[in-house]
């Protein structure tokens, strides 16, 4: 299935706050930003959603590593971030299971990871179909 940047992106903007209630003050954070702009960039996402499909490991666990964060994150940023990825993957891409794993990137000692989908996730440029 294929999804743009954008479609995510909004997606996020829209779904995050009713799903997340108990991250409603993580939206527009610093991280929630970093997280955005990781969303926008087509590469990286695509690395992401690879490390997570064919390798297992959480896109959180990716994200960290491929922006790292110098400063060591508090438990609602760690777990702020670990719902901003949750939702992407189980509510926009459509992962129906997930499973807990050792991180060890930061201070983020577990992190999780999506499977169980449909169709593969394709991430295109905006206006190349959906």
């Amino acid at each position: 299935m294929k999804f743009s940047t954008i479609t995510i992106e909004k997606s996020l903007n829209s779904g995050f706050r009713s799903k997340y209630k108990a991250f409603v003050g993580f939206v527009d954070s610093e991280y929630w930003n970093r997280c955005m702009f990781a969303v926008r960039d087509k590469s990286l996402l695509e690395r992401i959603v690879f490390c997570n499909d064919v390798m297992e490991i959480p896109p959180a666990h990716t994200f960290l590593r491929a922006k790292p964060i110098s400063a060591d994150l508090q438990d609602f940023d760690k777990r702020g971030i670990g719902a901003f990825w949750g939702y992407v993957f189980k509510f926009v891409f459509g992962y129906r299971n997930q499973k807990s794993v050792t991180a060890r990137v930061n201070t983020v000692r577990t992190a999780t990871y999506f499977f169980d989908i449909a169709e593969a996730v394709e991430i295109v440029k905006a206006g190349d179909g959906e």
